[in-house]
C-alpha cells in the first residue's frame, strides 16, 4: 500500500462524505481505521463498496480485511488468504478517494 497515497487521504477525509459518484468514508476504529466507498441501498442505508480495514504494523498502516457487500459474490477477504488482492483492490479505493476530491500527490 502506497503510504503518501494513505497519509494524503488521512490528511483530506473525516467521517462520510458525499461526493459526486456515492459516499466516502474514513473512520477510526480501535486500532486502526476504516476507508470505504459506499452507495446507496434500497432502505437508505449505506452499502460498502469496498470497505477496507486498515491497522498500523511497524510503522506502515497496512491492509487487513476487505468485503465488499455489492460485489456478486460478495468479498470477505483477509490477508491470511488474499493479500495479493486486497492490496490490489484497496490501491484502487485510495486512487478513487484522491481522484473524487481532485487531490494531487
Amino acid at each position: 500500500m502506497d503510504q503518501r497515497k494513505w497519509l494524503l487521504i488521512k490528511a483530506n477525509f473525516d467521517g462520510t462524505e458525499d461526493l459526486a459518484d456515492g459516499y466516502y468514508r474514513l473512520r477510526e476504529i480501535d486500532g486502526g481505521y476504516q476507508l470505504a466507498f459506499l452507495v446507496a441501498g434500497p432502505c437508505g442505508d449505506k452499502i460498502p463498496h469496498p470497505e477496507v480495514t486498515l491497522r498500523l504494523e511497524g510503522n506502515q498502516m497496512q491492509p487487513i480485511r476487505l468485503r465488499d457487500l455489492e460485489a456478486t459474490p460478495i468479498l470477505n477477504l483477509s490477508k491470511e488468504s488474499d493479500l495479493e488482492r486486497i492490496e490490489a483492490l484497496t490501491d484502487q479505493l485510495l486512487n478513487r478517494f484522491i481522484k473524487a476530491k481532485k487531490l494531487s500527490l
